[in-house]
């Protein structure tokens, strides 16, 4: 499932913020694969972070932005 980027800002434990871009992509699937799940593809400054989720999340900008604020504040903006 292909979407289109989307940005969002994350509060950061430290009362800083990051600009994070993330989408989904089936590009780098096995065919198996991309019945199940999709990449979620996290950007972060010159960082991408790749997640395998469910393809139902991709559908819920809500539940996407969720994953993607819980993965940056979990590597304290690192995901490198």
């Amino acid at each position: 499932m292909e979407t289109r980027i989307r940005n969002t800002i994350v509060f950061m434990p430290d009362d800083s913020l990051m600009e994070v871009s993330y989408y989904c992509s089936d590009a780098m699937l096995k065919e198996d694969e991309k019945m199940v799940v999709t990449q979620l593809i996290i950007q972060l400054d010159d960082c991408l972070c790749s997640l395998k989720i469910d393809r139902a999340f991709c559908t819920n900008k809500n539940t996407l932005e969720r994953i993607v604020h819980n993965k940056v504040i979990n590597t304290k903006g690192h995901l490198c």
